[in-house]
């Protein structure tokens, strides 16, 4: 039983690929959901549909637990941590009430975008060839989704400047890129802080981005011999070490 559930979440069969799209139509799906439900009042449906996605949550990470290999590693795992601490924003809500620091922990089911990442490079041949660039937009987009959920929850009933996610989002943007036009600003400490936090990592992260936009695409293909990691997308050999290597391609019509 325990090879077949693994086959399904790891394996390439036609019945996997099935199964792991409804997984990324589920993680899609809850990352809208999220933002949607951001910047609404809490009542009795969004409690229920939180006990729902916490429930659905709880049951593929216990499964995911269920047929790892090195159960430790997975559970002191990046990601896992950030999945426990969603399911727990998701259930404390039914005992504790809705605090802001919980709104804020949803903000983590984001991260999830990076496995959604891997999953779509074994399934679509373009993620892999445009690995470099996939991720650093990944990087970016949960970057600024995060930070705008943080500014949303944090600000909107004490800055009547932000009304609304979009506002949010906008000043995320806009402070991030340097633009600052100023219309939006964080007047208290937090906010502040904040701020700096945005400008110091988010510039670096646009940054990144652009330079995997506009430089070369390379090849994710680690040579045996030398270990270079990138390699041009029609390359036979290591620019290196000039090892042959060989680098799956669908050639041209």
């Amino acid at each position: 039983m325990k090879e077949k559930v693994r086959e399904l979440f790891q394996g390439h069969g036609t019945t996997a690929r099935l199964f792991r799209f409804g997984l990324l139509a589920f993680d899609l799906s809850s990352i809208a959901y999220f933002l949607y439900s951001s910047t609404l009042e809490i009542d009795t449906t969004i409690i229920i549909i939180d006990a729902i996605l916490g429930c659905i949550m709880t049951l593929e990470l216990a499964v995911r637990f269920w047929i790892a290999e090195n159960r430790k590693a997975f559970f002191l795992n990046f990601y896992t941590l950030a999945d426990l601490l969603v399911i727990v924003s998701l259930f404390a809500a039914l005992v504790f009430g809705q605090f802001a620091f919980l709104r804020i922990l949803r903000a983590l089911r984001f991260m999830r975008s990076f496995r959604t990442m891997e999953d779509l490079r074994s399934l679509f041949p373009w993620v892999g060839r445009n690995e470099q660039v996939v991720t650093a937009a990944t990087n970016m987009v949960v970057f600024v989704f995060i930070v705008t959920s943080i500014v949303w929850v944090l600000e909107h009933r004490i800055n009547d400047q932000i009304n609304n996610w979009i506002d949010a989002l906008y000043y995320t943007v806009t402070t991030l890129t340097t633009t600052g036009f100023g219309d939006i600003i964080l007047k208290d400490d937090l906010g502040r802080l904040l701020t700096v936090g945005i400008m110091v990592f988010g510039v670096a992260l646009f940054l990144r981005l652009v330079q995997q936009i506009f430089r070369p695409n390379k090849i994710a293909h680690t040579c045996t011999h030398c270990g270079l990691k990138f390699h041009d997308p029609d390359a036979s050999h290591c620019k290196h070490c000039g090892s042959i290597i060989y680098i799956e391609t669908e050639g041209e019509a």
